[in-house]
């Protein structure tokens, strides 16, 4: 879909500044923790709506610790008919610094976790572009530990995804 064209004279309504000029934003409200858990879980703040035939980039910021051996992963939920493209910076598993990859939302990525018990954060970028089809939907944030383990994974307050529609 082409970015809408105003003319001279046209009439710039709510519905378009909030279609085009709004950004989306989804901010983590508080702390969350999981313990023994890798089955990704759709974060209850980080996402926002798209609508229907349309393309939306998109940035995010995760800051987050793990225990040594759970690590991170992460990936997006879209809606049916949708996909999303995106690459991430951060350490992978293997402490090698990273962020040449380019994944879909049926990818998960990981990351490399702080350490045992440890409350030194780690962040990693996402960014990349979302893209329907004819089904409006929400671009979710997934993420779960790597390895299921008894070690605390916070994925702390703050962390945010955003996003502006493109076409």
């Amino acid at each position: 879909m082409a970015v809408k064209q105003w003319n001279v004279g046209d009439v710039l309504t709510a519905s378009d500044m909030n279609a085009w000029a709004v950004p989306l934003a989804g901010v983590k409200s508080a702390d969350q923790t999981i313990i023994s858990n890798a089955t990704l879980i759709n974060d209850a703040d980080m996402r926002f709506a798209m609508s229907a035939s349309s393309i939306f980039e998109f940035h995010c910021y995760v800051r987050f610790s793990s225990g040594t051996g759970q690590d991170l992963k992460v990936s997006f939920s879209v809606p049916a008919g949708a996909d999303a493209r995106f690459n991430a910076i951060r350490k992978d598993l293997t402490g090698t610094f990273a962020g040449d990859g380019d994944w879909n939302a049926a990818s998960s990525v990981t990351a490399q976790g702080a350490g045992v018990g440890s409350a030194n954060a780690r962040t990693m970028i996402l960014t990349g572009v979302a893209f329907t089809a004819g089904t409006a939907g929400n671009l979710i944030f997934q993420w779960a530990q790597n390895t299921s383990g008894a070690f605390n994974t916070t994925l702390y307050q703050y962390s945010y995804i955003t996003g502006r529609r493109v076409g």
